[in-house]
């Protein structure tokens, strides 16, 4: 079973280490239950580094060029 998480992120450069940091600790203490996992984070046009610091971070980037969260979750949930 493949779980993906997805991330809406608008100028998130500041909370997204963090975030996806957490995200990592609750996948490692679930490994023993074999899934797979995946982090999307769709930068909805983000005007700071949130892409650069998803890419750095190892998560899957997908960019969603209308400021509308539900259009962010959508474009995430899209690709997953």
């Amino acid at each position: 079973m493949l779980i993906s998480i997805v991330i809406p992120a608008f100028n998130e450069e500041k909370l997204l280490k963090h975030t996806v940091e957490r995200i990592h600790c609750a996948i490692n203490e679930n490994s023993h239950r074999g899934y797979s996992w995946e982090i999307i984070v769709c930068d909805n046009h983000s005007t700071d580094k949130t892409a650069e610091i998803a890419t750095e971070l190892k998560c899957q980037v997908v960019f969603e060029s209308e400021r509308q969260i539900s259009k962010a979750r959508n474009s995430g949930a899209s690709i997953a």
